[in-house]
């Protein structure tokens, strides 16, 4: 009775061990500093947007990571954001229009270098540099 007692006791150990979730994996190194490399960048992070689609999600993180590349390098950015919701027989429907205006002496490029999703706080990462 005794060794079955403790053959219980190994064997539930044995299985809550093997049963742990896996760790978490950190951040990418470029979310604490986007200029890696020799390369420009800059970081755009977005929550879930009132649509709840990661499409949504990551226009907002482009925006912003092309907002504060632009500010890095002395572009006046203008960003206008309207947002209108209209309720008809229950229906709700919403619309949302994004205009930016830039200014600037030079012109600026850039592409997208990377994208992390934050799972536990859904939050949407963009990393963008200047080519």
């Amino acid at each position: 009775m005794k060794r079955l007692f403790t053959s219980l006791v190994i064997l539930l150990l044995l299985f809550v061990g093997c049963n742990q979730p896996a760790p978490v994996q950190g951040e990418p190194s470029w979310v604490i500093n986007p200029n890696q490399n020799g390369k420009i960048g800059a970081i755009g992070v977005a929550g879930k947007t009132y649509e709840q689609t990661l499409s949504s999600q990551r226009k907002l993180a482009i925006s912003r990571a092309l907002d504060e590349l632009t500010l890095q390098q002395g572009v006046d950015v203008n960003l206008k954001i309207s947002k209108s919701e209209v309720l008809t027989n229950d229906n709700l429907s919403t619309k949302m229009d994004t205009q930016s205006k830039y200014s600037a002496k030079s012109k600026i490029t850039a592409h997208i270098e990377d994208v992390w999703k934050d799972k536990r706080k859904d939050l949407l990462y963009v990393w963008i540099v200047m080519d």
